[in-house]
């Protein structure tokens, strides 16, 4: 089972309890303790799926790095590697804007470049649009698991 499975059933776990809490909240004051308990066990869900968000962003982060480590002395391309691994697929000027975002400074001219460079690598795909004007960038599938 993947993460995002988990996450998933989590997430729909939590809102069985919440539903849970709120129909036994209309039946009466009578039944505290089976309220009480069902908030516990909710709140211990949504602790749990705290937990495994930040694990899986750990992990993506952790199989990022083992894959790509060696792009990371290029700040460039790492960065656009960190950015389409957490977006949909973006075309240069996205990834231009994205870039320049999170360092400051980076000219769209570098950044084709970088990213012309990751496609060649087999890092990247494109992903061409209707109209074979537009070209978008994504991290190649196999590199998703």
């Amino acid at each position: 089972m993947t993460l995002e499975e988990v996450q998933d059933r989590l997430d729909e776990i939590s809102k069985r309890l919440a539903r849970l809490e709120e129909l036994i909240e209309r039946v009466g004051p009578g039944i505290d303790e089976v309220r009480s308990s069902a908030k516990i066990i909710r709140e211990g869900f949504e602790f749990y799926d705290g937990m495994v968000r930040l694990m899986s962003k750990f992990t993506k982060a952790e199989r990022l790095e083992s894959r790509y480590g060696d792009l990371k002395k290029d700040d460039i391309s790492w960065r656009i590697i960190q950015i389409l691994d957490n977006s949909r697929p973006l075309n240069i000027s996205q990834i231009t804007t994205s870039v320049r975002a999170e360092r400051g400074t980076a000219s769209r001219r570098i950044v084709r470049e970088r990213v012309n460079d990751l496609v060649k690598r087999g890092i990247l795909q494109i992903i061409e649009d209707e109209d074979d004007r537009a070209r978008y960038f994504t991290l190649m599938r196999d590199q998703l698991d």
